[in-house]
């Protein structure tokens, strides 16, 4: 299937090379709306073939990489249609030659008047151009489809930063649920636990328990709406900044913790702080839930890059089913939810710019147990 797709699609190109080389210099003075039409044709090529082309961001007037892909397809379709005029030709002369009334059958020194001989000779030779021109028509379509994808794909820089923009447009959004909870909910529970107590000063005596116990939900709902908030974009990181908000997030972690900065505090974006933030609480909860830590260190250095070391004294990863990890310094954890949210994070920081290793914190030959995440940023200082 994917031969005859690739023979349809030479075919097109070898179609189109005469119209567009003459559309092309016709509309010299315009070559960039030539060029942006040979990237809509390039890209349906592309599409046809099952090869995806991320969307690039095109120049306003001239672009090179249109450009340059005009030309390479310009020489593709030409070596299309070379190949279809010349061996496609052939073929078929070769296939019908014989039905053609003739006493006798030459080629160069040879030739014979056997009928039966002349049969096999030309089809044998018009089947061997034909398995030539779909090979060739299969390199050519194969290099239509590699040269559009290097040609119209965009750069890593390109990449890097629409990455990070989606990252800042989540990161705001964080920020807007943060903001929702609080305005919303939390005020409504808030006022519910004051009508409850209220409510209880007036009540008759059979039913004080029924309202202590709906004073006590509406408290365990307030409280985890608050660590929700709190674990979503917490106010006091765009308030004061990453270290008093990471102090406060041990605080509230239930581990014994360490807190310590190395270098100069500077002042942190807010992505690069959020992201920083989370990869903290991410640690402290695979250290208390699945890590059954009960201590927990973390080391803030302010240099160059922003570096996070967290380390716990828990049951430390599970690496029997990650090859090399001890090598690799990035295992992969076993918990399905932990996994996830370290994946998330090492997606997060490599759009960023930075890494994201998670691994066992000691030797695990001296019988040393606990884990180690390590994130690495590039310190990009808020405006």
């Amino acid at each position: 299937m994917r031969t005859l797709k690739a023979c349809a699609w030479s075919l097109v190109l070898g179609a189109l090379c005469i119209p567009a080389l003459v559309v092309s210099v016709l509309m010299l003075p315009w070559i960039p709306l030539v060029g942006r039409a040979a990237e809509f044709v390039g890209r349906l090529g592309a599409q046809w073939m099952g090869v995806e082309i991320p969307p690039r961001r095109s120049g306003r007037w001239f672009d090179w990489q249109q450009f340059y892909h005009l030309l390479v397809q310009l020489l593709i379709s030409a070596a299309c249609f070379a190949a279809w005029t010349a061996l496609g030709f052939t073929a078929g002369v070769l296939v019908i030659a014989p039905f053609i009334p003739k006493a006798e059958f030459s080629f160069g020194e040879w030739s014979t008047t056997n009928r039966p001989l002349i049969f096999l000779t030309c089809w044998l030779a018009a089947a061997l151009l034909v398995a030539l021109l779909v090979g060739i028509n299969r390199l050519l379509v194969v290099a239509s489809t590699a040269l559009t994808r290097l040609a119209l794909s965009p750069s890593a820089e390109e990449l890097a930063a629409s990455r990070a923009t989606l990252i800042d447009a989540f990161s705001g959004e964080r920020r807007r649920i943060e903001r929702e909870l609080h305005d919303g909910p939390q005020q409504y529970l808030t006022a519910l636990k004051l009508n409850l107590a209220a409510a209880k000063l007036q009540a008759p005596s059979a039913a004080l328990p029924a309202l202590a116990d709906a004073e006590h939900n509406a408290s365990l709902a307030l409280t985890s709406l608050r660590a929700t908030v709190r674990g979503i974009a917490p106010q006091v990181l765009f308030d004061a900044g990453l270290i008093p908000a990471l102090d406060e997030l041990l605080a509230h972690s239930g581990l014994e913790t360490e807190l310590h900065v190395d270098g100069p505090e500077r002042s942190v974006d807010e992505t690069t702080a959020l992201l920083a933030y989370h990869a903290v609480a991410e640690a402290l909860t695979n250290a208390s839930k699945h890590g059954a830590a009960t201590e927990a260190k973390v080391t803030v250095t302010f240099g160059d890059m922003l570096r996070l070391d967290i380390v716990d004294n828990g049951t430390g990863p599970d690496l029997s089913s990650t090859t090399n990890a001890a090598t690799t310094g990035a295992a992969t954890v076993a918990t399905a939810g932990a996994g996830t949210g370290l994946a998330g994070l090492r997606e997060r920081a490599a759009a960023l710019g930075g890494t994201l290793n998670f691994a066992a914190a000691h030797d695990a030959a001296a019988g040393e147990r606990g884990s180690r995440l390590l994130l690495e940023l590039p310190l990009k200082e808020a405006e």
